[in-house]
Parts: structure tokens; sequence; C-alpha cells
């Protein structure tokens, strides 16, 4: 009369959790890479777009792209130290 059945729990193997948190931490890892050579490219797009039509507001999207360029590898570094 006072038998208790457990509880059924669903037990995960912590190494299948390990797994795929670490493929998690390489794939976001990749794609900022890929954004980080996007934005390298975006440089020099704008050089060659300032080389060709010279404006008053070429400087500004040149120093805004470096900026961008930084702000990408910044955000791998923090990425890779954070994960």
């Amino acid at each position: 009369m006072g038998e208790e059945e457990m509880p059924t729990t669903i037990q995960t193997s912590l190494f299948e959790f390990e797994i795929v948190l670490m493929f998690a931490k390489i794939a976001i890892l990749i794609i900022l890479a890929f954004y980080a050579i996007f934005a390298l490219i975006v440089i020099r797009q704008v050089d060659l777009m300032s080389k060709t039509l010279i404006t008053k507001v070429s400087p500004y999207l040149k120093a805004f792209s470096i900026v961008h360029a930084g702000f990408a590898v910044g955000l791998i570094i923090l990425a890779f130290g954070i994960l």
C-alpha cells in the first residue's frame, strides 16, 4: 500500500551536451570570422569607391568602414575570450 514509484527522469549524457556546446562555440567563431572578412572587403570596396567617386563624405565613409572592421575583429577577440 505504501509503495511509491520514483518519478521518471530523462538522463542526458553530460558528454553529449559538452560536444554540442563545443560545436556551437566553434560555429559562432566561424561565423564571426566570416563577418570580419566581410568587414575587410567593405574597407576595400569603400576605398575603391572613394577613388572613383570623390565627394565630401568619402573620408567619413572610409573612417566608418575602418571602425566597423575594428569592431568585427574586436568581437572575435571578445568571443574567443568568453567562449
